[in-house]
């Protein structure tokens, strides 16, 4: 059996759904008539505890926390309710869905934005936490992700012995963190990182959305019938998605290269460093080359007072690499002292 054959038997190993089954996971989705209200209170009341969570957590700079708020976020259920509705060309289950899905990110952006006005004084532009500029700079890492949980979310949803595992597909891919990012820097006028948040949010949408339509099309969810009205069609209403996930592949890619180029870069910086002075340790390096300029900052710990000029490591890298560089090197002495009385 090949690896293609073995997917295919893998999301496929169910008993057959009834229509009943296909109706009531379609409601727990996104429910119509009287239960509609009671769904989107339940939901905009999560979408804000959850940003508010996520927003406090990038501001303290707490993993935990912001894992914590992945779980409390209700985004993946309208998600799935959209690809769905895709699958099914049910139009009003999927405007709800569209609506829902906007209202909801809409909300969060505006959430992240009021913590961080709330939280004024912890932070600022120039200080960012790690948890949330983690958040700024998706890759096609991010893209391979989000399209991995949407593979996972779309079997979770068709194979109902695996429902416990909807929580850990929460935590791999991340939905609300990002929005809460894109508040928190708006407030402090980071606008490129709030772009870049926005870029990973959308990357992830995208990818969940489109990969989890597929699995659902294929596992058997969607009825015969259906499938055989909605073939002529489905290359139609998924074709805007596929070309929306080109669309964010082009700066995923073009950042992934920039990256890899930088962390390229940073080892050739540290053996010119190991040249310049082998006495000299590296405590922290940022290292940004593009084209022919580059920019490095670093800070190295010396046990000898003998130090080394830093012109002398900027003429070494120019000459080796052919680049024009701005160097900032900070130094930071070593020392021990012991004493003992008797």
């Amino acid at each position: 059996m090949t690896p293609i054959e073995s997917i295919w038997s893998k999301i496929r190993e169910r008993e057959p759904w009834t229509d009943e089954e296909r109706e009531q996971t379609l409601d727990e989705l996104f429910p119509d008539d009287e239960k509609i209200i009671p769904y989107l209170k339940r939901f905009a009341t999560l979408m804000i505890l959850s940003t508010m969570i996520a927003a406090f957590g990038l501001i303290a700079n707490s993993a935990a926390v912001v894992i914590g708020a992945m779980l409390v976020a209700p985004l993946m259920t309208p998600m799935l309710a959209l690809a769905a509705s895709l699958m099914y060309a049910q139009m009003r289950r999927f405007m709800g869905s569209v609506t829902v899905i906007i209202l909801g990110t809409l909300g969060a952006i505006a959430t992240g934005w009021l913590v961080s006005r709330l939280a004024a004084g912890t932070l600022t532009a120039g200080s960012l936490s790690p948890e949330l500029l983690a958040r700024t700079s998706p890759s096609l890492l991010d893209l391979g992700i989000a399209i991995a949980a949407g593979l996972a979310g779309g079997y979770v949803l068709t194979h109902k012995g695996a429902g416990s595992s909807l929580p850990g597909v929460a935590i791999a891919v991340a939905l609300v963190p990002p929005l809460a990012t894109v508040g928190v820097a708006l407030e402090f006028g980071a606008i490129e990182f709030a772009l870049g948040a926005l870029l990973l949010y959308t990357t992830n949408l995208i990818a969940i959305v489109l990969s989890a339509s597929i699995v659902m099309f294929i596992s058997g969810f969607v009825p015969d019938y259906v499938r055989q009205i909605a073939r002529g069609h489905l290359g139609l209403r998924l074709l805007p998605w596929g070309l929306a996930l080109l669309a964010v592949t082009v700066p995923l890619g073009l950042h992934t290269k920039s990256v890899l180029e930088d962390e390229a870069f940073v080892k050739d910086v540290t053996t010119a460093v190991e040249e310049w002075d082998p006495q000299a340790e590296i405590l922290e390096i940022d290292a940004d080359r593009s084209g022919s300029r580059a920019t490095v900052s670093m800070t190295v710990a010396t046990t000898t007072s003998d130090l080394q000029p830093a012109w002398k490591l900027a003429e070494s890298i120019t000459r080796e690499y052919g680049i024009d560089l701005d160097l900032d090197v900070r130094y930071q002495r070593e020392s021990t002292d012991a004493a003992s009385t008797s």
